[in-house]
């Protein structure tokens, strides 16, 4: 298993499990609900629950982008090796011809 592989599998188990699903649905609805009861000049402090609410999301992206760079890479992979199979074919017809 290559480095990239377990990297996502990890992500993938962390963004699936039932706790951490939990934990990120009761620290974003409280962030939202702070923003949203805040009265307008409180200015600062919904700036601060936003930043706070954008940091979680970024905080969950990093573990997406683990997983979408695992499946870059692999889907890459597989276009090379569709490549190489092309080009031996298309050489052995060369041969052949």
């Amino acid at each position: 298993m290559s480095d990239a592989q377990y990297r996502a599998e990890q992500a993938k188990r962390l963004l699936e499990d039932p706790l951490m699903k939990e934990a990120r649905a009761v620290v974003e609805q409280a962030l939202k609900d702070e923003i949203l009861s805040l009265p307008l000049h409180e200015r600062e402090r919904r700036e601060a629950a936003v930043a706070m609410l954008k940091g979680a999301e970024q905080f969950f992206r990093v573990f997406h982008l683990v997983i979408d760079g695992y499946k870059l890479e692999q889907a890459e992979l597989t276009n090379e090796a569709q490549i190489q199979s092309r080009l031996q074919a298309i050489q052995e017809r060369m041969r052949d011809v």
